[in-house]
């Protein structure tokens, strides 16, 4: 966190009447109450670090882009995409359509002595992207007025909210000429993203004039060359959907699924693309033998490796006994030969994010005998196991002079393949998502 002593002017200065000031007045523009049951919580607490940590940042998109834009990781990563995404007729699996140098993603990092460590990362827009430029840019002007004299950066250089944004409506409607686009999820009105996607057609319509629309899934037909969205024709789909809802999902999304083969096109952010950054992925990038394949320079490859925790498919570790890897088939020694103290290991389900997926640390397994347990509730084929790296802590403010130790998350957004700016999450408890008292924290260097 800043070494300046910033933080602890703010700690002083904070007043909670004034950040809900701020919050009411973040709320019309970001959309942060269109859904009453589910409004997107903003933190009191803004994360602050020396801009130095900006390089490393830059650094780390860098490097894992260069990786991600090499057609040969594209087709390792294909071979993950599940059999009910896949055309049934083709006999391998199709290439992923990426631009390197257009689209959303994110990286999600804790740090690590300084230094950032890679967590996981999104070659898709996560939740939450599109209120972020706006987030940053407001907080800022409210921080500027309770500290005055201070300045706080958070976009990368060239970059500022009017260019972000305009980069993120680009990556939705594409290349070509749009009339209309439709934002599709799950019962997307009860997401806490449906403020989020309220938010991004304001700057759709702002930015392009085009008009857009919220829908679920079983909302999409084809009717011959059109697709239709509540029986309007669409040219752009913006998929939010997760790969656990499609897996809860498959028989009441087959026509939807029918498109990501039959009309690839219409998908401004196709869902093969979550294969270029899920569990497996680190699972790759942590190997040496596919490193060396992939990365001529040793260097580079060195970085990676730094950026990098050690990870592996959980079904690395099962008895030799062939077929399909299945519970209570991990050899707990081979696992504790690779990672000798459980507290310093974590099992992450491959297919779902922390708040779908049951996520494993080290408070559930502290001991041989608690990891013992837990293996024999999961499928290794659907677990990754990662080594450690506990998210780093902040004093959050609650009034009244009150502190609290919360844990926070830092997200890299990446626009048109560059580093474009950080924000962060912050959390009460173990695991982000997973419990209510979490909230988006804005992030700046100073």
């Amino acid at each position: 966190m800043d070494p300046s002593g910033i933080y602890q002017d703010y700690l002083t200065a904070y007043e909670p009447g004034g950040f809900l000031a701020l919050f009411d007045a973040l709320a019309p523009e970001l959309h942060l109450l269109a859904n009453p049951a589910r409004t997107i919580p903003i933190s009191p607490a803004p994360v602050l670090f020396d801009r130095r940590l900006e390089g490393a940042f830059t650094e780390l998109t860098t490097a894992l882009w260069s990786i991600v834009a090499d057609p040969a990781y594209r087709d390792l990563c294909s071979r993950n995409i599940p059999r009910f995404l896949l055309d049934p007729a083709p006999a391998a699996p199709p290439p992923i359509p990426f631009d390197a140098d257009a689209g959303i993603g994110c990286l999600d990092v804790h740090l690590e002595n300084g230094a950032p460590r890679l967590i996981e990362f999104m070659v898709l827009p996560p939740g939450m992207s599109g209120i972020y430029p706006g987030l940053l840019d407001l907080y800022r002007r409210h921080l500027e007025r309770l500290l005055p004299g201070r300045r706080f950066d958070c976009f990368a250089g060239g970059w500022d909210r009017d260019r972000c944004e305009e980069a993120i409506v680009q990556g939705m409607l594409g290349p070509r000429e749009v009339e209309r686009v439709a934002i599709v999820d799950w019962q997307p009105e009860s997401q806490i993203t449906y403020g989020e996607f309220r938010c991004l057609l304001g700057m759709i319509r702002r930015n392009r004039g085009v008009d857009g629309l919220i829908a679920d899934p079983r909302q999409v037909v084809r009717q011959g060359p059109r697709v239709l969205v509540r029986g309007l024709p669409v040219d752009r789909i913006v998929n939010r959907m997760t790969l656990p809802d499609w897996q809860s999902h498959q028989g009441e999304l087959a026509a939807y699924t029918r498109l990501v083969w039959e009309a690839p096109e219409v998908f401004s952010h196709h869902p093969y693309q979550w294969f270029l950054g899920d569990k497996n992925s680190l699972a790759l990038l942590s190997d040496p033998g596919v490193m060396e394949r992939l990365i001529a320079d040793a260097a580079l490859r060195n970085r990676l490796r730094a950026f990098i925790p050690a990870t592996f498919p959980l079904s690395t570790f099962c008895f030799e006994r062939g077929g399909e890897p299945r519970r209570g088939q991990v050899d707990v020694s081979r696992l504790l030969a690779r990672f000798p103290d459980p507290s310093r290991l974590v099992l992450k389900p491959v297919s779902s994010h922390a708040s779908k997926g049951v996520f494993y640390g080290p408070v559930d397994t502290p001991d041989r005998a608690r990891l013992e347990e837990a293996l024999l509730r999961i499928d290794p084929g659907e677990y990754v196991a990662m080594e450690l790296v506990p998210p780093p802590e902040i004093l959050v403010p609650r009034g009244a002079g009150l502190l609290e130790r919360w844990k926070y998350d830092i997200r890299l957004f990446v626009l048109n393949g560059r580093y474009a700016f950080p924000g962060g999450r912050i959390y009460l408890g173990e695991y982000t998502n997973q419990l209510p008292c979490r909230a988006f924290a804005p992030l700046y260097f100073v």
